[in-house]
């Protein structure tokens, strides 16, 4: 076949392989993203959203590993009952294995479930700022971090921060922003929004 003699026959081979060469191609699909559904727990609802940083708050990493604090999950799942609920947890290792054990290790705790939280909110992160921008990104009505520099980062964007961890509104020790709640955990805050009656967020 002579295609010196079929210039038609060229331009359209040309352009096959052009399109295909060039042609977009569908994103990778990140670790975890918002999802738009509603949450397994209130979001179906219109729930208010709340974004909850989870190391220190409800699971710490020893020797890599993910260990679930069971008191914490409990106040959590209170919280989801009536908040729609995003998780945000910075990896010690930016690795899939350990995201992987996060995720299994809060499943068997049963967070994730009808009436509890959505698995597809749960995000990871490597890094302090990029927890901190993820949460920018959600928007919640609310958050809840043990971190004093992303508290500090979000008070200006996030209508109610709160730093867990820290010793209550005018603790000797308490270094939030003035504008930052602060609360010992996620226990005593849950415990202290019921007694107030205001649904837990």
């Amino acid at each position: 076949l002579n295609l010196a003699n079929r210039p038609a026959l060229v331009a359209i081979v040309l352009v096959l392989l052009c399109w295909l060469l060039l042609r977009p191609r569908p994103p990778r699909t990140a670790r975890r993203t918002p999802s738009a559904g509603a949450s397994a727990g209130a979001a179906a609802s219109g729930a208010r959203a709340v974004s909850v940083s989870t190391p220190g708050v409800l699971l710490s990493f020893r020797g890599g590993a993910p260990v679930v604090d069971d008191a914490a999950v409990a106040a959590l799942l209170t919280l989801a009952a009536t908040c729609d609920i995003y998780l945000v947890t910075q990896l010690e290792s930016d690795s899939d294995a350990q995201e992987e054990a996060v995720m299994a290790a809060l499943s068997a705790a049963g967070v994730f479930g009808p009436g509890a939280c959505d698995r597809r909110k749960a995000l990871v992160c490597a890094t302090e700022d990029g927890r901190a921008a993820i949460c920018r990104q959600l928007s919640p009505a609310a958050h809840l971090d043990t971190s004093r520099k992303v508290a500090s980062y979000l008070a200006p964007h996030v209508p109610s921060v709160v730093l867990l961890g820290a010793d209550p509104p005018g603790g000797a020790s308490s270094s939030a922003p003035p504008s930052v709640e602060s609360c010992r955990s996620l226990v005593d805050y849950v415990a202290a929004r019921a007694a107030r009656g205001t649904g837990g967020a």
